[in-house]
């Protein structure tokens, strides 16, 4: 049996994760729920042994294996750090590949995990081309390939699709069914609860605050809030600075892809025709890995294959002279990939402004407009009391909503958002989708909407792109959306 009882683990001068009793058994499944915010991360990290043990009971020299956003994270600083080395070796410049990840892995309990997450055309593949979705599904085999004494899995759902996640559902059943190693898993969705569990536990303040059998705790208020959110806030979104409002585009075309063909390893796109007109607002549907991100990086241009095709965004084609700060003033964007690239140690008020110049860090000494306005999003997004706190010390969900804010501070025409909702809860999920329903009926922005949730879709949403899997390969169906009755009348 494995033990906490009132551990404690000081993580500052003020701040202590606590373990209050939690007992897991072989073959324990226990899941947690928590606010943005509460210590869900902070308490997967305790329970994996990252944090020092302060005073309490907690077990020691366990073999822990945690899966979590900072994890892969840290995966792909360290493939950069590799890879921007004063003097590269070839393997260096090469960078981290997958399958030197699972050097020290079971080869058995491997060669299961590859098949059920279907990685193996990954396995010689740099991880810096991965999509947050295989990522994700790379740490989880190399997760379960280990055979720890204990997994803890920090929302391990975030960017897999549909499939994955039935997958991810199965192989953790079938773990509690058929290993003895116990199990914690925090989740933020209903469906991402499996069947059987031995427990269901909240998260607040730092602390695991309840746990109990799961239709004791299925029937708490709190619970059910975490869970559940069927009502959108009313919301009134902020003014653009009056610097940054920009004239209106003259062109109703805003995106104009034209017989776009790219290869990697399979044929991604092949004649692919692609327009975005104003007053379009499209959800961008297909498996991890069938294309979508490779589509969102053309239109922002960080796909150096956009100088190869024939891709015009606001009116510039692209390698015609114009500057990447042409383009982007002009959209906002949101995605896996630009949270794991916003690593500086900024202070929130910083990121939020940061949304305003299209960069990493703030580099310009914001005006008293700036600031005002900046702060209506803080206090709209329940962070105005961090103002002056770090970035990097905020828990996943509340970085990813100062990412959303950062995008649409300056009411961008386009706002680009690759699954946005990942790490939020039930509430935050509801305040972000206010925010586009918002912006759809008020505003002058196209959206582009990734998400493998339909549930997640914002009211609004005018067409649909999917990508269709046919063999190994992906057709691409493309569809408008018949008007609600209130708009044809």
């Amino acid at each position: 049996m494995i033990t906490f009882h009132n551990a404690q683990y000081p993580l500052s001068k003020y701040l202590t994760v606590s373990i209050p009793d939690l007992r897991l058994h072989d073959h324990s499944l226990v899941v947690l729920l928590g606010q943005n915010g509460s210590g869900k991360s902070a308490i997967a990290r305790a329970l994996s042994g990252e944090i020092a043990l302060g005073s309490g009971e907690a077990p020691q020299n366990l073999r822990v294996e945690l899966v979590s956003f900072e994890k892969q994270q840290a995966l792909f600083e360290a493939d950069y750090e590799m890879r921007n080395s004063d003097a590269l070796t070839a393997e260096e410049e090469q960078g981290i590949l997958v399958k030197q990840l699972f050097s020290d892995s079971d080869l058995k309990a491997l060669n299961e995990a590859i098949v059920a997450f279907g990685i193996a055309r990954l396995l010689d593949r740099p991880i810096r081309t991965l999509s947050g979705g295989e990522g994700r599904k790379v740490l989880l085999v190399k997760a379960l390939s280990s055979i720890p004494d204990l997994l803890v899995l920090d929302t391990p759902f975030d960017a897999l699709d549909v499939e994955s996640r039935q997958s991810l559902l199965e192989v953790i059943d079938y773990i509690h069914r058929n290993y003895t190693v116990p199990i914690v898993l925090i989740v933020n969705r209903p469906d991402e609860i499996p069947e059987e569990i031995e427990a269901l536990g909240l998260i607040s303040h730092l602390s695991i605050t309840k746990l109990g059998p799961r239709a004791e705790m299925e029937a708490d208020p709190e619970a059910q809030a975490l869970l559940f959110c069927t009502s959108l806030p009313n919301v009134e979104l902020p003014p653009t600075p009056q610097q940054f409002a920009l004239l209106a585009l003259r062109d109703d075309v805003i995106v104009d892809l034209k017989d776009i063909n790219i290869t990697y390893d399979r044929p991604i796109f092949k004649h692919l025709n692609f327009k975005v007109q104003k007053g379009e607002h499209w959800q961008i549907v297909g498996p991890n890995g069938a294309g979508k991100s490779t589509l969102l990086s053309l239109i922002t241009g960080d796909n150096p294959l956009v100088y190869a095709n024939d891709v015009t965004v606001f009116g510039m084609k692209r390698g015609s002279g114009e500057s990447i700060w042409d383009v982007k003033r002009y959209y906002g964007v949101v995605s896996g990939q630009l949270h794991l690239d916003y690593r500086v140690s900024a202070p929130v008020i910083n990121v939020i402004l940061s949304g305003l110049y299209d960069s990493i860090g703030l580099y310009q000494q914001p005006k008293g407009d700036e600031l005002r306005i900046a702060r209506m999003w803080l206090k709209l997004i329940g962070l105005e009391q961090d103002e002056k706190t770090s970035f990097k010390s905020l828990s996943f969900g509340q970085q990813r909503l100062l990412l959303i804010a950062r995008a649409m501070i300056k009411n961008p025409p386009l706002l680009i958002l690759d699954e946005p909702l990942q790490g939020l809860d039930a509430s935050a999920r509801a305040l972000v989708k206010a925010f586009l329903s918002y912006i759809m009926k008020n505003g002058h922005t196209s959206v582009l909407f990734v998400s493998h949730h339909k549930e997640d879709a914002p009211d609004g949403i005018t067409n649909i792109l999917t990508f269709v899997p046919r063999g190994t390969e992906y057709d691409i169906v493309q569809e408008r959306l018949a008007a609600p009755k209130d708009e044809q009348a």
